[in-house]
């Protein structure tokens, strides 16, 4: 395996940025008088600083080129490595390395399984998950347009985007341009929810839990158990188009907001509507919730990932869990299956019922207003097979550390899609190295499960 210079660079890049991150929180818990906690922020500023900035000084004047292969390894040694420079102040809270190491990983992958309530944890560390998912999330949209759009050239092409010309012979020169474009309209959205929940008079500090974890889908909340009780409808408004806002394709938006244009993207976003519709009347018919808007409401946030519950749907943890397989847009912080593969089985569906009608027909299938050819769409069907496979594997591993069949199958589930609110579990009563499965299934989620596979491979392979 042959190590690039630039995977070692952006590496020590992404410490910097996240010690940088965690800087200003050092104050924060000696103000909050938690010494501990401030500690933790001391090593994580530290160590990230140190080696980020040897690394750097080191890989200055070296040049070469890296290929999807490169970038590969660098998505997977991201998600393995920055949670864990992430996690002192979260073990230190938590008086516990499994558990301080687990929190790190669900808020970075934007799973938003947490173990320490917002009330055990205080307001440092709660804001300071919240962060890793805001960062987490940012890190998605920019692995999507790079590594995956380089990945699906000859698929389906579902990440191509005319906002960035992606390099295939030195790939890491599209992570700039990728984190200034799409960097720029995700913190310009996350902001302007902070304002949005404010005016609705949350303080700051609901405001900013709310609006970080909710454009990143990760179900964090500044609160503990549903959100009907401590947040107004307003506010449950502005949450819900956060999460949709973060569920949609970053790239539509930017054509909606910078260039005033709108293209076929919606699509995906209407997906959600019917789903909606359905399963609502589903609720209906399981229990006549009290409310129909806060079940709407929940639903949302389960076809985007989100996770956040306000307790009036009258449907099961199962079916939540199975809307968000569905996930949201490509180019999004959702996890999930993604709409587009979805909606691009769907349409083969239905050709290949039309062409037993009219066998002489030629039936094409169209995606992104081009015919999709068969070996793309044998990718797609790979992946979507691929995905209840991984999610099957995980359970079975959980079950054989002693975890009972239903809590197997719901901790797996909520771990690949990203979803970990919606199990509405207590994540703390798990065994130690149940923890650590379900954060490498995280890990695989947010890798997509066929290109964490591939990751894996390239990690012993040669370019």
């Amino acid at each position: 395996m042959a190590l690039s210079p630039q995977l070692f660079r952006t590496l020590a890049w992404c410490a910097v940025f996240v010690s940088t991150a965690a800087a200003p929180f050092i104050l924060f818990a000696v103000l909050e008088g938690r010494t501990d906690v401030a500690h933790g922020f001391v090593v994580t500023v530290v160590v990230g600083l140190f080696a980020g900035g040897v690394v750097l000084i080191g890989a200055n004047n070296t040049t070469g080129h890296a290929n999807a292969g490169v970038a590969l390894r660098l998505a997977l040694s991201g998600w393995l490595l920055i949670p864990i420079l992430a996690a002192p102040p979260l073990v230190a809270a938590s008086g516990s390395l499994p558990i301080g190491l687990y929190e790190a990983f669900s808020s970075l992958t934007t799973t938003g399984a947490i173990i320490l309530t917002p009330e055990e944890a205080d307001k440092t560390v709660t804001v300071w998950r919240c962060v890793l998912a805001w960062l987490g999330g940012l890190g998605s949209l920019v692995m999507a347009v790079t590594v995956f759009a380089a990945l699906d050239h000859h698929g389906v092409g579902s990440r191509r985007t005319h906002l960035l010309t992606v390099e295939h012979s030195d790939l890491f020169i599209s992570f700039g341009r990728a984190l200034r474009r799409l960097g720029a309209l995700y913190t310009g959205l996350t902001f302007a929810g902070v304002l949005a929940l404010m005016q609705i008079d949350l303080t700051l500090y609901e405001a900013l839990c709310l609006a970080l974890s909710g454009i990143a889908t990760a179900g964090l909340s500044p609160w503990s158990g549903s959100l009907a009780g401590g947040l107004p409808g307003p506010a449950m408004a502005v949450l819900v188009l956060l999460c949709l806002s973060g569920a949609w394709s970053m790239v539509a938006q930017y054509d909606c907001f910078v260039r005033r244009r709108m293209n076929r993207w919606p699509v995906q976003l209407r997906v959600i509507m019917p789903v909606g519709l359905v399963v609502g009347a589903i609720a209906l018919l399981a229990g006549a919730p009290a409310s129909l808007l806060l079940a709407g409401c929940d639903l949302v946030f389960a076809v985007t990932t989100a996770g956040y519950h306000t307790g009036e749907a009258g449907v099961t943890v199962t079916l939540f869990l199975v809307l968000s397989m569905a996930g949201g847009a490509t180019i999004s912080t959702s996890g999930g299956i993604k709409l587009p593969r979805i909606l691009l089985l769907i349409r083969q569906a239905g050709g290949q019922l039309a062409s037993l009608s009219y066998p002489s027909a030629a039936v094409l299938t169209r995606f992104g207003g081009r015919s999709v050819t068969d070996s793309a769409l044998t990718g797609v069907w790979v992946y979507a097979l691929a995905f209840p496979v991984a999610m099957g594997i995980g359970a079975v591993v959980l079950g054989w550390v002693g975890l009972d069949f239903e809590t197997a199958w719901t901790v797996s589930a909520a771990s690949l899609t990203n979803a970990g609110p919606l199990a509405r579990l207590d994540y703390g009563g798990l065994p130690p190295v149940a923890l650590g499965i379900s954060a490498l299934i995280m890990v695989i989620g947010r890798l997509e499960v066929l290109a964490a596979a591939a990751a894996v491979f390239m990690m012993f392979a040669r370019d």
